[in-house]
């Protein structure tokens, strides 16, 4: 329950809305797998409707590339264990989003704070932090 509530609330904050509802579910000993219900928002929706489909696929995408580290974090600190991998995809029909997290065998082993983390990702993906502020300002004016 604990990561359902952080992954849904880092797209919150991240996108403008969260999922409607978020479960994760075991799939083996190594391999867990988070489900985002319904998580679209209208500006998505209406991307949907005028047929941009690879747009928004693209946008959402590169929203879950930039927030990888933020998911990673909360699920290491929520399991204890190093995150190996995140795998994202997407679906519009039904309205599905999926985080699979590949978990070592051990404990985590390199515990950087959480708000350090999403800032190096964000850095990394969009090139500076002054790319990432301009990234999401864009984000937000064009509300993709």
């Amino acid at each position: 329950m604990e990561i359902c509530g952080q992954v849904a609330g880092a797209f919150r904050r991240n996108w403008g809305r969260g999922p409607a509802e978020t479960t994760a579910h075991w799939a083996g000993p190594n391999t867990l797998v988070v489900l985002l219900h319904n998580g679209h928002n209208e500006q998505e929706k209406t991307i949907r409707a005028a047929g941009h489909i690879k747009q928004l696929l693209d946008g959402r995408q590169l929203l879950q590339q930039i927030i990888e580290d933020e998911l990673k974090a909360i699920v290491e600190n929520a399991t204890r264990r190093e995150v190996l991998t995140v795998l994202s995809a997407t679906r519009l029909d039904p309205d599905l989003s999926a985080e699979v997290f590949l978990l070592g065998q051990g404990p985590a082993t390199h515990h950087v704070p959480l708000v350090e983390r999403v800032d190096r990702a964000k850095a990394s993906v969009l090139g500076s932090r002054s790319d990432a502020q301009a990234a999401r300002a864009e984000a937000r004016q064009i509300r993709i």
